[in-house]
């Protein structure tokens, strides 16, 4: 235990398996506050999904002492939402175990494990009052500062799509001229030219990998190839779609629709449909021929084909925006593959 004063408050860092927090919440020892089902959901997930590599990480829980209260009673104040799935494991581990999988099993016994040998940092606030453990509550769950997309997908080591994404970025000097938005989720036309934004780029890596437009981002997907073949069939397409439309004004709306990502994606589908079945050599010949068969279609801006697909006229200049749904993406790409046979 590490004790210190702060703004004349002590506070006290402890150590608990989670094993003694769950029991101390069963014996009303464990107050915690609102409890959101679908955030718990995804802690309790991100533990069974993670249990058998043992990467599983959690920052200190926050918790405090009333004020003129003797007693043990710690009341959380940050990791409410990490506290309700740790009471959740047993239930999950006791239903796996007797499953006829034996991977199941093998999960349950490692969630165990993990419940008995883990132990979690709690920091404790003695003596607050309500009010000052209120806005403590506050403070941390509106002055937190969220970690950048682009920090994430460089860093983290648990999602293949991130990993792949990233390599792709560095790897490609022609995507790199062409723009990436590297903060901001989407990019607003017609002021911001960068081509694609980091998550747009993640959004084509996916369906490269997968096959789909969306994935659930955190958990590991099985791979047909090997990386370095799918990087090369990424970087193969980008090649190709660079032949048709140039790098430097690709993500100029004010002259090209494929700075429109609705039609990206298109592109992308068109590219890679029916592939789920062929060969690594045979998929990449089939991109190149593909991308290729685009070579008469006029990616203006101004050109009237686009107004057949689902979009509307908006903003000051009263351009033509395409919608980004799955349904007109589809539509699009249909359509692709009638302009490159």
């Amino acid at each position: 235990m590490i004790t210190d004063i702060v703004f004349s408050k002590q506070q006290s860092i402890h150590s608990y398996s989670i094993e003694t927090l769950e029991k101390m919440f069963m014996e009303g020892k464990l107050k915690l506050r609102e409890i959101n089902i679908p955030q718990v959901r995804q802690i309790r997930n991100y533990i069974l999904d993670n249990a058998l590599e043992e990467r599983i990480y959690f920052p200190p829980i926050v918790a405090y002492k009333k004020e003129g209260v003797q007693s043990d009673t710690l009341y959380i104040i940050d990791g409410n939402q990490r506290m309700m799935a740790f009471t959740q494991l047993y239930e999950f581990a006791f239903k796996k175990l007797g499953s006829d999988d034996p991977k199941d099993a093998e999960k349950a016994r490692k969630v165990l494990d993990f419940i008995c040998d883990t132990e979690i940092a709690v920091q404790v606030f003695e003596g607050l009052s309500e009010k000052e453990a209120n806005q403590m509550y506050v403070d941390f769950n509106t002055k937190g500062k969220k970690v950048a997309l682009s920090k994430r997908i460089a860093f983290d080591s648990r999602s293949d799509i991130n990993q792949i994404t990233n390599k792709v970025l560095q790897g490609n000097t022609m995507l790199r001229s062409a723009g990436i938005e590297m903060e901001k989720r989407a990019i607003i036309r017609p002021a911001n030219k960068n081509f694609l934004s980091l998550s747009q780029l993640r959004q084509v890596v996916t369906v490269f990998l997968t096959g789909k437009m969306t994935v659930d981002q955190n958990k590991n997907i099985e791979l047909s190839l090997d990386v370095d073949q799918y990087l090369e069939l990424i970087r193969t397409w980008f090649n190709e779609l660079f032949a048709l439309y140039s790098a430097k004004s690709i993500g100029d709306y004010e002259k090209s629709m494929l700075a429109s990502f609705p039609l990206v994606m298109a592109v992308v589908l068109y590219a890679l449909s029916d592939m789920e079945n062929m060969s690594f050599e045979e998929r990449k010949a089939t991109i190149i021929s593909r991308m290729k068969g685009l070579k008469g279609v006029d990616w203006s801006r101004d050109n009237p084909v686009w107004t057949n697909f689902e979009g509307s006229i908006r903003g000051a200049f009263k351009y033509f925006y395409l919608d980004n749904n799955k349904k007109n993406i589809e539509k699009m790409a249909k359509w692709l593959e009638q302009q490159g046979r």
